[in-house]
């Protein structure tokens, strides 16, 4: 989003018939994943907008807010994705709420476990909005398992919300599959800051193959699958680099063998992923997990113009067109090795490709048209707790 920086101090862009809420978020901010990149968009759009925000967090860092518009709860992360919560925090939000004047409560899920206690406090609370980001695993393993349980919980909590934002379309057939009724459900896919998020403007000056990962080193995530694919692509191409950004327990798989042909960079700033991504020539991720264009990195690549290699999971056939990206079997290393040889072999495939993604994303995933969406469902809630 243009601006972010001054998001605090920003003068309202809003029409005199509009009118300015007092918006409070349930979130934790700073992890690298991209629940936080949402919330810290939606955070600094709704404060670019003009309207009054306060955070209820477990976090230590929260950019763009007064010290007073930020109210914490203790917690015990388990780890950098998902906290248990002091059992107080429903009550201190409940509160704060009364005390500011907050007109709608919106819970990012799947963040800590405040988010499942909320609704026992909603004669206390404004109309509660959840945004829902929880994946969905096609993987026949532990991992499934897993995302199916927490996918059980997350869906029996979601139903007792006033409205539920969801990120992507895949996921509406699963709530009306669990009978969550359709007039709660709106489908408000995630943005990308395309001005931050934009093709590189010059050409590269070497002709080294760079693919290039941004996310969770997991298994969900297809890492491991990655990693092995790279090595022996760059075997018979030694003119090859794989950077890796992000944090996770698949780190543990680079050895000193690598260096010099694995870049890993850890979790960096966002603000500088998007350097790496434009010095790429491919954007990889063979994830078990889907949808794919809820991922905030794999949104933000295409943004930069880089094809895609990913595995055909979670519909991604009906999301990701040929001209834009190559699908591959989930759990393939071949599959990704071919991918990888087909793409570096073809630098107007790859130009090609590139383009149609970064046309995709202007044409569908801008920040300011989500935004309004998002403004639309508190509106909405608002007014239907009123009459």
């Amino acid at each position: 989003m243009e601006g972010l920086k001054g998001a605090a101090n920003a003068k309202p862009h809003l029409s005199e018939e509009q009118i300015l809420l007092k918006i409070g978020m349930v979130s934790k901010f700073g992890a690298p994943d991209g629940l936080c990149i949402r919330a810290n968009a939606v955070l600094g759009s709704l404060l670019e907008q003009g309207h009054e925000v306060h955070v209820f967090t477990q976090s230590k860092s929260v950019k763009f807010l007064p010290p007073e518009n930020i109210h914490r709860f203790a917690a015990v992360q388990l780890n950098p994705h998902f906290s248990v919560d002091s059992i107080f925090a429903p009550r201190t939000i409940a509160e704060k709420c009364n005390r500011y004047g907050i007109e709608v409560l919106d819970v990012q899920m799947n963040s800590g476990t405040t988010e499942f206690l909320l609704p026992l406090f909603k004669g206390s609370l404004p109309p509660l909005v959840v945004t829902y980001h929880l994946a969905y695993s096609d993987a026949e393993s532990f991992i499934r398992t897993l995302f199916n349980i927490a996918e059980k919980a997350s869906l029996y909590a979601s139903r007792r919300y006033n409205a539920i934002i969801l990120v992507h379309p895949f996921q509406k057939k699963v709530f009306l599959r669990n009978d969550v009724p359709k007039e709660k459900l709106n489908v408000i896919v995630n943005g990308v800051d395309t001005n931050l998020f934009s093709p590189r403007d010059h050409k590269k000056d070497n002709d080294i193959i760079d693919f290039i990962y941004v996310g969770r080193l997991s298994y969900d995530k297809g890492v491991h699958i990655l990693i092995q694919a790279f090595r022996a692509y760059h075997k018979k191409d030694p003119r090859s680099r794989l950077t890796l950004i992000g944090e996770g327990m698949l780190k543990s798989l680079l050895n000193d063998q690598d260096s010099g042909s694995i870049r890993w960079l850890g979790s960096i700033d966002h603000s500088l992923v998007p350097r790496y991504l434009q010095e790429a020539d491919a954007f990889v991720v063979p994830m078990s997990i889907g949808p794919l264009t809820a991922s905030m990195s794999v949104l933000e690549a295409m943004s930069c113009s880089l094809p895609l290699i990913t595995t055909n999971a979670a519909d991604a056939d009906r999301i990701l067109s040929p001209s834009e990206g190559i699908l591959v079997k989930p759990e393939s290393v071949p599959a990704v090795v071919d991918a990888m040889h087909l793409l570096a072999k073809d630098e107007k495939m790859r130009t090609s490709m590139g383009r149609q993604c970064r046309e995709r994303i202007l044409r569908e995933y801008s920040w300011k048209k989500q935004i309004g969406l998002i403004e639309d469902v508190y509106r909405r809630v608002i007014e239907q707790s009123r009459s």
